[in-house]
């Protein structure tokens, strides 16, 4: 059945025209991932630091386990089990690890309609947020990277750990004092996961005497997803106790620069520190490391410099 429906649509995408085929390639290409992310620390740095929070934390749950369930599970990708999948060329590059839950599904639920859910008091959040869920879904299988099931549970998946993730929340506002156990059990968990994710058992089928899926590529996506979560653990620790920066009231000029400061420290954090991270520390390593710093500079690092910079900004345009 999953089949016969990526093969219909496969015909379909044969016949498409250029700016379809375009348009549900970028919605998979790693430009709109990093989008995906940005969206919610805008939100957070400059909007509204609980609901941006909110995205982040619901992301990072599910993100950890999302690559969880596909190490274990190892269901290789469409075009594997049946040789008449042809995936999308550019999507194809893209689709790395294994392929059951879809990663870009999970990842636009639980980011876009989390901070929809949190915004509800307005329709078209949630609603603008839902469409777009749907139309990165349907395209993981309009491009032939994934089947209706690796889609559906994945958007399944991020509608729990959205409702998981209030519940969180919402138990942490009743005592403050939760947040370090909170990230506590966090970073713990972390240790379990890496070894069971390292140690265990993965299929080695060859192909044509070579390797069809290599496990030590495989295991790539689930060091950073142990780094993201953890930096989320540590970065929502620190800004909670020693940092508690503010989003209300903020000009536009404030807010600009917020903005720009934000996407700077963590893009350099990202990939000027990430290249070096992943070169002397190795693939898995280095991309653990990469990842928490990232996030942990969005959550807790750039917030540090919020207040002298709101000053500064407000200062210069008082002065003209």
């Amino acid at each position: 059945m999953d089949i016969s429906y990526l093969l219909w649509l496969q015909s379909i995408r044969e016949g498409a025209g250029p700016v379809i085929k375009a348009l549900f390639t970028f919605l998979g290409s790693k430009g709109a991932s990093v989008a995906l992310v940005v969206i919610p620390c805008l939100v957070y740095w400059c909007l509204n630091k609980r609901v941006g929070m909110f995205a982040i934390c619901a992301y990072g749950t599910s993100f950890f386990c999302n690559q969880l369930i596909k190490n274990t599970v190892c269901q290789y990708r469409p075009w594997v089990r049946d040789s008449r999948i042809v995936p999308d060329a550019v999507a194809k590059k893209g689709a790395t690890g294994y392929s059951f839950p879809s990663t870009h599904t999970q990842s636009s639920t639980s980011l876009l309609l989390g901070l929809g859910w949190k915004a509800r008091e307005r329709s078209w959040p949630l609603v603008l947020g839902l469409a777009l869920v749907l139309l990165i879904g349907f395209s993981r299988n309009f491009l032939g990277v994934h089947t209706p099931q690796d889609v559906i549970v994945a958007f399944a998946e991020g509608c729990l750990f959205i409702w998981l993730t209030d519940r969180l929340m919402t138990w942490v506002d009743e005592d403050e004092s939760r947040v370090a156990r909170v990230a506590l059990a966090g970073v713990l968990l972390a240790v379990p996961y890496l070894a069971f994710i390292t140690l265990k058992p993965y299929p080695m089928d060859y192909v044509d005497g070579a390797l069809l899926v290599d496990p030590a590529e495989m295991m790539i996506d689930c060091y950073k997803a142990a780094g993201t979560f953890v930096g989320i653990c540590l970065g929502w620790y620190v800004e909670h106790r020693f940092v508690r920066f503010a989003t209300g009231g903020l000009s536009t000029q404030q807010t600009l620069a917020r903005m720009v400061i934000g996407v700077v420290c963590v893009l350099f954090f990202y990939l000027a520190l990430g290249q070096l991270f992943k070169a002397v520390m190795g693939l898995l390593w280095g991309n653990f490391v990469r990842h928490l710093l990232a996030f942990f500079v969005a959550i807790a690092g750039v917030p540090v410099c919020f207040e002298r910079l709101d000053r500064a900004v407000a200062e210069r345009f008082h002065s003209r």
